[in-house]
């Protein structure tokens, strides 16, 4: 609790207290008040720095509750997505480790098995199929061909 010693004459423009000396400001750029003669002794209290008076009770210092709730929420949020980001960097190295082990295994695999090739079937020429009802579309065109020939050939009836 302190005793506040301020101006008597408040100017009515700008609300500041007016000396004795020059007072500098622009009464025409704002609206204009009147000069108000103050109380220049104010009881301020200490706490909450209102002035007091006979109704000024308890008081109490502004809180920062908010503040620090907002502060806590932040680096909680923060928090969280520190860990999911650590959480998703783990899954990604432990996906590539899977995926070297697959393919070391898939090469080595490539490595020790023998190549083998192809199944072709049962393939073979038309000319050199002896078969004269033989199924295949060479072989029919084939002997075919050779009933319409009219010169002699060799191996025929």
């Amino acid at each position: 609790m302190g005793f506040k010693l301020t101006g008597a004459l408040v100017c009515g423009a700008c609300h500041k207290p007016r000396g004795l000396g020059e007072h500098l400001c622009k009464p025409g750029a704002r609206k204009r008040g009147r000069t108000k003669l103050r109380n220049p002794v104010t009881w301020e209290c200490s706490t909450c720095h209102k002035p007091r008076g006979l109704r000024h009770g308890k008081c109490s210092p502004a809180s920062d509750f908010k503040s620090r709730k907002r502060k806590a929420a932040t680096a909680a949020r923060r928090a969280k997505k520190k860990a999911a980001t650590a959480a998703r960097a783990q899954r990604r190295r432990e996906k590539a480790a899977e995926r070297r082990v697959r393919d070391r295994a898939r090469k080595q695999a490539a490595k020790t098995k023998a190549r083998t090739s192809r199944p072709r079937g049962d393939a073979h020429e038309p000319g050199s199929c002896g078969n004269r009802d033989c199924p295949k579309y060479g072989c029919k065109a084939y002997w075919l061909g050779m009933e319409n020939c009219p010169g002699p050939h060799e191996g025929e009836d």
